[in-house]
């Protein structure tokens, strides 16, 4: 069957596996797409810095191309399907309002698109049993990454699920000094190399299950995990892909969220209304 994926969205997911030079054609191609589909080979391994066309070649295989031709007819083809969303485009000095409403808006929504033909439905079922088996949840995440926390948090308390997030390191550290069977840490760090979040995972494991979601797989904190959730930005000026970071990550905690509450059926119901009518009376 053949691969149906977006280039980009196959370059994303590779992206950790290539060598440095076949990251820096991933990265010339993410940025220059429009200007790559009117490049031979020879100019494109001219543009990435490659000796030979070889390298070109053996990039587009790893992708699953055949052939340079199906791998351009493959590019245009998407980036004709995707001009609604413009590019992602760089911010700069000189930008208007108007200039950075519209491309911080566009970015939020190609972000997002590039991150749904990432998601693997199997890590989302498994994340989604551990939530439901689990009896104590502690969600670990700071800085952007917190405010997912928070949310989600605040999400799965109103569900029934004995939840607990704080951004203070030293509470954490006291809340699970003792850890119990039925802990779950869900923790969230787009670098995955977050000391405070990834000494708790080294000293809980394998008490506690833990689902991380996190830029790679690859990382400190992907590598300790039981299930790893991938989520995708493109670094920019600015530090944009911290924000649309947290875009994403929200986007999987409410798929997760949602998906959760389905499968606990009726009974949640009745739970979600008394929660909406006791905090009816903060409203006029």
């Amino acid at each position: 069957m053949p691969n149906s994926k977006p280039v980009i969205a196959r370059i994303n997911e590779k992206y950790d596996e290539l060598t440095k030079m076949q990251q820096k054609i991933a990265d010339f191609i993410r940025k220059s797409s429009s200007q790559v589909i009117r490049m031979s080979i020879s100019d494109l391994a001219e543009a990435t810095g490659n000796k030979s066309e070889s390298s070109i070649v053996r990039f587009y295989r790893i992708l699953g191309f055949s052939g340079y031709h199906d791998f351009k007819v493959a590019l245009a083809t998407e980036i004709a399907g995707k001009s609604f969303y413009h590019a992602y485009s760089e911010l700069t000095e000189n930008d208007s309002v108007s200039t950075v409403k519209e491309k911080i808006y566009n970015g939020i929504i190609k972000t997002l698109h590039d991150n749904y033909s990432l998601i693997n439905n199997d890590l989302l079922e498994k994340a989604v049993t551990l939530i439901l088996k689990s009896k104590r949840i502690i969600f670990l995440g700071f800085g952007q990454s917190g405010y997912s926390c928070e949310n989600a948090q605040f999400k799965f308390t109103r569900l029934g699920f004995n939840c607990f997030y704080s951004p203070d390191s030293h509470f954490n550290t006291m809340l699970l000094s003792e850890p119990k069977e039925g802990d779950l840490l869900f923790c969230i760090s787009f670098s995955g190399l977050t000391k405070d979040v990834i000494v708790p995972v080294q000293e809980l494991k394998p008490v506690a299950k833990v689902i991380a979601l996190t830029g790679s797989a690859k990382s400190t904190l992907g590598q300790l995990a039981d299930v790893c959730l991938v989520s995708h930005t493109e670094e920019l000026n600015y530090r944009t892909d911290a924000m649309m970071a947290r875009h994403v990550q929200n986007m999987f905690l409410d798929m997760i969220y949602i998906a959760v509450t389905i499968q606990m059926g009726d009974s949640v119901v009745n739970r979600l209304d008394k929660a909406k009518q006791a905090l009816s009376y903060l409203k006029f």
